[in-house]
């Protein structure tokens, strides 16, 4: 499965990558599994797991864990404020 993943905003500067293309173990069906999949060290994993990131799955917020399928784009969102 081959799925394309943006990190927006803080996470990016945070994390590194802006957008990357993965292509996916069987074993990952689910966004919680990716996240364990795709983090290096415990500091990553907190950041993509804390409850305020949302996460946007095909244009569509989504509550977690969700379901994962090949072609999904996925976003990790970080709250934002603005005025």
């Amino acid at each position: 499965m081959q799925i394309h993943i943006r990190y927006m905003a803080a996470l990016r500067d945070r994390l590194g990558d802006g957008e990357t293309a993965h292509d996916l173990p069987a074993d990952i069906t689910d966004s919680e599994a990716l996240i364990a999949h795709l983090t290096r060290s415990d500091a990553e994993a907190a950041a993509l797991a804390a409850p305020e990131i949302r996460l946007i799955r095909n244009d569509r917020i989504v509550t977690r864990p969700s379901a994962l399928a090949d072609g999904d784009r996925l976003a990790f969102c970080p709250p934002f404020t603005g005025g």
